[in-house]
């Protein structure tokens, strides 16, 4: 290992550590360093760490790691760089994680920045950045397994930039302006995804199907000092064991119950508090007795309700009535028929009684 750092290099030229073929670790944090020109660390063929944060860096010269082939570690947070260092990173075939936490980068382009300059890295910090906007395929990776997105200025979940991160396994979306988060957010990355952070964003909604493709592989769920008032169904979230839930408002009524008996089925406590109504505030979700009044599940209220307009099919006893009534009439109707015959055969008999009138007289 090599250290210098907490110097005062400034500006470090072509060829600055000769003689250091066999170093592994290089530290030159906090050396006020603002310009690295190309070839600057040629000849340490063995460099696999290199620490270059807290300096004054804005950009790197595309030729900056050339001569340092197998570097796998490169730390460059707290400096001042404007824009993702694609180019320079092109010489570093092996590079495995990349710190670029603190600094002043704005977008991820274009489609392909890690794909094709960064083919194997395996873990990306850009925490505390400016970053406003990804580009769809900017991280495109078969091989990027943590993304740390968190303290930047997103507005949406980057679905569509994470559409072939098929291995991605860790992402951090903390602190970013995401109000909303939709559905399927997260099904490109369903299939790999273990640790998901979304804390402190103030999400006011979550889409029922937000969540939508996740299950048993997630272990890690945090939606800590939001302002949600539901969360979607997290039943098919088995494997969970970290659950972050506190400082949401959540509103405890009956449409909470299949969350509060989620939560009574797990081996850990998880800490989720009512945020209205106004009387219960406060209380953890666990703990109030609202939840005593409600049904199994919001539906059979619903069925409830479906079922309550039977009872006027089901006042049938009174058609039962009138079936008695009917067997009343029945009767009735062989009486109504009677008189009819009755009619005709009078009508019949004077007719009768002339013609014997006329033969007695012939």
């Amino acid at each position: 290992m090599l250290d210098l750092r907490s110097n005062h290099f400034h500006h470090l030229p072509a060829n600055s550590f000769p003689g250091t073929s066999q170093v592994v670790s290089l530290h030159l944090e906090f050396c006020k360093i603002h310009e690295i020109e190309g070839g600057a660390f040629r000849g340490m063929k063995s460099l696999f760490y290199l620490y270059l944060s807290e300096n004054d860096i804005t950009s790197l010269d595309p030729g900056t790691f050339s001569g340092a082939p197998k570097l796998n570690y490169l730390h460059l947070e707290g400096n001042r760089l404007l824009q993702f260092p694609g180019s320079a990173l092109a010489l570093l075939p092996s590079l495995f994680v990349l710190h670029l936490e603190r600094n002043a980068i704005s977008k991820l382009e274009p489609a392909g920045l890690l794909s094709s300059k960064t083919p194997k890295l395996r873990e990306l910090y850009l925490t505390n950045n400016t970053i406003t906007s990804v580009a769809k395929g900017s991280l495109d990776s078969a091989f990027l397994g943590t993304l740390h997105l968190d303290s930047n200025q997103l507005k949406e979940i980057p679905t569509h930039a994470l559409s072939r991160a098929a291995n991605l396994e860790e992402l951090n979306l903390s602190q970013n302006s995401i109000r909303y988060v939709g559905p399927n957010a997260f099904q490109p990355i369903s299939q790999s995804l273990q640790r998901l952070y979304m804390d402190q964003m103030g999400v006011e909604k979550m889409s029922l199907d937000a969540l939508r493709g996740l299950g048993p592989g997630l272990k890690a769920l945090t939606v800590r000092g939001n302002q949600l008032t539901e969360l979607p169904d997290l039943s098919p979230l088995t494997g969970l064991e970290v659950v972050d839930l506190k400082e949401n408002p959540l509103l405890c009524d009956c449409a909470l119950l299949p969350l509060r008996r989620w939560m009574e089925k797990l081996k850990f406590e998880v800490i989720a508090t009512c945020g209205q109504p106004f009387e219960i505030r406060g209380q953890k979700v666990r703990d109030v007795p609202v939840f005593k009044s409600c049904t199994e599940s919001v539906s059979p209220p619903d069925e409830k309700v479906v079922t309550a307009p039977r009872p006027p099919k089901v006042k049938k006893p009174k058609a039962s009535v009138s079936k008695v009534s009917g067997v009343k009439a029945r009767p009735a109707k062989p009486k109504a028929k009677l008189p009819k015959p009755t009619k005709k055969k009078p009508q019949r008999k004077p007719v009768a009684s002339k013609v014997t009138k006329n033969q007695k007289t012939l």
